[in-house]
């Protein structure tokens, strides 16, 4: 396990603040780079989307998919046809994984 410390850059905040962020835990920059790796992603994407995840974490569901519901009412789609498109999606996925074993 490295002893170095994880830093988040500025640029991978986009628009938003930019705060600094030094991770000095060896444990936790491990666990960060493992997860990075899994992602195919680098440590301090990999570890803006933990913080994402954790922030959105706090929140009550009904907040987070509001949005969602939303943008599903104005689409006028039946509840019926959505329920078609994934399970026609699900089943383009699991060929494409069965392809791909």
């Amino acid at each position: 396990m490295s002893k170095q410390c994880a830093k988040l850059s500025g640029s991978v905040f986009g628009n938003y603040a930019k705060p600094g962020c030094k991770i000095s835990n060896p444990d936790t920059v491990h666990a960060i780079a493992e997860a990075a790796k899994r992602q195919g992603t680098t440590p301090e994407a990999a570890a803006l989307e933990l913080l994402e995840t954790a922030v959105l974490a706090q929140k009550p569901f009904e907040e987070i998919v509001e949005p969602i519901a939303q943008s599903f009412d104005e689409s006028g789609m039946s509840e019926e046809e959505l329920d078609d498109l994934v399970k026609q999606t699900q089943k383009v996925i699991r060929e494409e994984r069965r392809r791909n074993k």
